[in-house]
């Protein structure tokens, strides 16, 4: 990791010598470009990163680990069919949000939802209602930067650049999810438990990490939005 980080430094010189880069770090550092892209990082956290560990801990016997919903299949399946209509909702109503409250400001909002949705697990995660709760009001949210971030990239990029700033948003979204499943496999690593499932259950502190982690990204995403000019999309 340490030489991938090291690599940065050469990699964006050789990409700004370019006429035609790779990526357009330039365009990157625009104010109104790199808060969309870095809440697509974070926002990649939790979309791409926390739906395992919420599938585990819904599988979880109270009886034997102390926590979990001691869910079956089929009531896991309804959580994420509740999550994904969630997505879809927050998605459709991206547009009156967008009216309501200015583009920047449906995105903020949007990760506000999400860090709320998250943080929510924190304290409630007893019940099946608590869960499907937490995960609706998530799921908002998700689904409105599903939808806003790419429009977004692309309307705060030159009318050449529209195709790569929005690929951007997928791929940094991608990299925080990679980020956020290696970090999420630690915190639930219990003695054994990663090369030896049968050795026991994750600590619940392992599970609160990764919802403060998810809820902690989407606040900083919150606040990375807040510095996108007010007028940025206003000529889109």
């Amino acid at each position: 990791m340490a030489a991938g980080f090291a690599l940065v430094v050469p990699f964006v010189k050789a990409e700004r010598r370019i006429d035609e880069p790779l990526i357009d770090v330039d365009l990157m550092a625009t104010r109104a470009q790199w808060p969309v892209q870095l809440t697509a990082f974070l926002f990649g956290m939790s979309v791409l990163g926390a739906q395992i560990p919420l599938s585990t801990f819904a599988r979880t016997d109270p009886d034997v680990a102390g926590y979990g919903l001691g869910a079956d299949a089929g009531f896991v399946s309804t959580l994420i069919g509740v999550y994904v209509i969630c997505l879809a909702i927050g998605a459709f109503t991206l547009p009156l949000t967008s009216r309501l409250l200015t583009p920047r400001g449906a995105l903020i909002a949007s990760s506000v939802l999400i860090a709320i949705g998250y943080a929510l697990w924190i304290p409630f995660h007893d019940t099946t209602t608590q869960a499907l709760i937490n995960m609706g009001v998530a799921g908002i949210g998700s689904g409105a930067l599903v939808a806003a971030l790419p429009a977004a990239a692309a309307a705060a990029a030159p009318a050449d650049r529209t195709g790569f700033a929005t690929g951007m948003t997928n791929a940094t979204k991608t990299v925080g999810g990679a980020i956020a499943s290696s970090i999420f496999a630690i915190a639930l690593a219990s003695t054994g438990s990663l090369g030896d499932p049968t050795e026991g259950a994750a600590p619940l502190s392992g599970y609160l990490t990764v919802w403060a982690v998810c809820s902690v990204a989407a606040l900083l995403a919150a606040l990375a939005l807040v510095a996108i000019p007010k007028t940025a999309f206003s000529d889109h």
